[in-house]
């Protein structure tokens, strides 16, 4: 099931599906460890001799973040029942505690004794082994513990009261269902604890007068160490859960605000869905530096893995968008992160865990690869990825202008990566050497790689340059012109009037595998390799206009020809990112008109027309329903939506459209 929600402070990440049930809880690490992984914390209601969990098709539910806030907001309406539940839910940006405000509403006229069930079940460090979750009666809270890493739950009703009962047990093992079934009499059996895959579920009575309502607050803190998570107890209530969720909302209120943005152009939908963006991009950053593709779990229910990992390139494209947006200082550590993982020779490898560790992979180190000519295996790398994080410092640098941090990077990271770069190439035709392309499918020399490279090289050059370092210059501007060359002789197709997706050695051949890819476009202008004037570009753009427009209801446009990722039917799947890639290209263009200012408009509208429940963004849509598919939320289609709009407003500025405020006029104003 897609995640609805996802909330974090840097240290903690969770996340909500749309009936707001927490499916995953990550931490000490944004991505890693994921101690719920996809499993549902249910939340139940018993009323009038009658109970219903929240997801059983009873209730009505509207999910979404309160505007502006990284906080959760959730209207869940009973008609049977004549009950609602309003919950307010966010992670602590102080702490690792994830807070719930409930706010029970009682539609009949008498007054109704309700009780309302909490089920957790955690899978600590991403196994249901040799957990151990008790009672603690001297702190009437249930605590989930597995070596070093300690969990509580409690909480407290608006008049004080605590949970008054409880139940421990084990879950799904030998035919054990789980306590949360014990709660659908509205009693639980007390049982104080267990180990080995299990699960516990809480209770809180509580009173509502007719036509009024009734609160409580439910809390999960999360240590590494039983009396720090007994610490972070007696914190929530010293400064009381209502006032740790104000001063979050107003923290998150006050990290959007001071940007200042003025976007009259966007609906109020779509200004909320960019303000939801920036909240995404935040949460699936780690405080020391990893920035994870998403959080959603689910994706392991379909296939071996799921996306929490640092993916060098798609966290190169969201640093870029956080750093167009104006927020350095979460960009600054991901640069730093990347310098610590630098192999030595001059790569990033793959993708990583959020402690630095290596991720898992796939990519072969040899296979039935030739030995290359220096006698090493082939690398299991996308050589992309290395050059689009130089890429992005480069724009971090053009925005922040911290040249101290540039001269602190240049030997250790900038240096040693661009060499890799240029040493990383067939010396006979000098295009880059096989490695696998941006979509992780193939392996070869693909037309965005080299566009990547070309980019990577001469960011590494213009730092030179600003360092006063010219022969470093020199040498990356040459393999820059030599890569461009030879991506013109070896991968532009007069059969197909197009740059191709990859072409292939065979022997000392180069042969092209002739399919039309979005990406291949997209890295010609972005990267600089290509004026979007120049004729190359124009036949390979108007190849990808008339064969990867989805023809499909849905529209958008798809990755490349035949695509079968995700794919249920004959048409292959849109992606918000391919989609809104077009939506750049003209907004950057040197032409740009009114006709592209209304094109990326309309595109804003689709986005807007299929973004799943909250405002959340997932990779792909069904080509014909437009139903999410795969990662959802996808963190780096919400990085270009965010990337597209600060576009669109510099174009409104480029054709005076707008008026720009200078510093002096803002002081003037002040």
């Amino acid at each position: 099931m897609p995640r609805a929600l996802v909330l974090g402070n840097g240290e903690t990440l969770v996340c909500l599906d749309k009936f707001g049930f927490v499916r995953d809880f990550y931490f000490p690490y944004v991505g890693l460890e994921n101690h719920v992984s996809g499993n549902k914390h249910r939340i139940g209601v018993w009323v009038d001799d009658q109970f219903s969990w929240l997801d059983d098709g009873n209730w009505s539910v509207k999910i979404a973040y309160k505007p502006e806030t990284m906080v959760g907001y959730l209207v869940c309406k009973n008609e049977n029942l004549q009950l609602s539940v309003v919950m307010e839910d966010c992670v602590y940006n102080e702490a690792n505690v994830f807070l719930r405000q409930v706010d029970v509403y009682n539609h009949q006229e008498q007054t109704r004794n309700i009780r309302i069930f909490f089920h957790q079940v955690f899978m600590i460090a991403e196994n249901k082994k040799r957990n151990t979750a008790f009672f603690d009666p001297t702190h009437n809270a249930i605590v989930h513990y597995r070596g070093r890493r300690l969990f509580i739950v409690n909480g407290r009703t608006s008049d004080g009261k605590t949970m008054d009962d409880f139940a421990v047990g084990a879950y799904n093992f030998e035919g054990k269902m789980g306590t949360y079934k014990d709660a659908e009499d509205g009693e639980l059996g007390k049982n104080g604890v267990e180990h080995g895959s299990v699960d516990s579920t809480i209770r809180f009575c509580v009173s509502a007068e007719g036509k009024k309502k009734t609160s409580l607050h439910y809390w999960i803190c999360a240590a590494k160490t039983l009396d720090d998570v007994y610490a972070l107890n007696s914190m929530v209530m010293n400064k009381t859960p209502e006032g740790m969720l104000h001063s979050t909302e107003d923290f998150w209120h006050a990290w959007l605000d001071r940007q200042n943005y003025s976007f009259d152009f966007l609906t109020p939908e779509q200004k909320k869905l960019f303000n939801t963006s920036l909240f995404i991009l935040r949460a699936h950053a780690d405080n020391r530096g990893s920035i994870i593709a998403s959080a959603d779990s689910a994706m392991i229910e379909y296939g071996k893995d799921d996306y929490a990992y640092m993916w060098p390139r798609d966290a190169a494209f969201i640093v870029s968008a956080l750093d167009s947006a104006g927020f350095h200082e979460v960009t600054k550590n991901f640069f730093l992160f990347c310098q610590s993982v630098l192999h030595p020779d001059g790569y990033l490898h793959h993708r990583f865990n959020s402690d630095q560790s290596l991720g898992s992979t796939w990519h072969s180190p040899s296979a039935q690869f030739e030995w290359l000519k220096d006698k090493k295996l082939q690398l299991p790398i996308q050589e992309d990825e290395t050059a689009s994080v130089i890429f992005a410092l480069w724009h971090h640098y053009q925005v922040t202008k911290d040249i101290e941090f540039i001269e602190d990077l240049f030997k250790p990271f900038i240096e040693k990566a661009a060499d890799f770069l240029v040493d990383f190439r067939n010396k006979t035709t000098m295009l880059p050497l096989p490695s696998y392309d941006l979509w992780e499918e193939v392996i070869g020399v693909s037309t965005y790689t080299c566009a990547s490279v070309y980019g990577g090289l001469m960011a590494a050059a213009n730092f030179a340059e600003l360092l006063g370092k010219r022969n470093h210059m020199r040498k990356y501007k040459q393999a820059a012109k030599e890569i461009k060359k030879a991506t013109i002789d070896y991968l532009f197709s007069e059969q197909q009037s197009s740059f191709v997706r990859f072409a292939k050695y065979s022997g000392d051949k180069v042969e092209r595998v002739e399919i039309i890819d979005a990406s291949s476009l997209f890295g010609l202008w972005y990267f600089g390799m290509f004026e979007q004037s120049d004729p190359y570009f124009k036949r390979t753009h108007e190849q990808v206009m008339k064969r990867l427009s989805n023809p499909g209801a849905t529209a958008g446009f798809i990755r490349y020809e035949n695509d079968a990722y995700f794919r249920s039917g004959d048409l292959s799947n849109p992606w918000f990112i391919t989609t809104l890639w077009e939506v750049e290209r003209r907004l950057t263009s040197d032409t740009v008109n009114h006709e592209d200012l209304d094109f990326a408009k309309d595109v804003f509208s689709w986005i807007q027309n299929h973004q799943y429940l909250s405002g959340v963004l997932s990779e792909q849509l069904d080509p014909q329903t437009g139903t999410s598919e795969s990662a959802t939320p996808l963190v780096w289609s919400h990085a270009e939506f965010v990337r597209s709009v600060l576009l669109y407003q510099q174009a409104l500025v480029k054709l005076k459209l707008v008026e720009v405020k200078t510093p002096e006029s803002v002081i003037h104003e002040l």
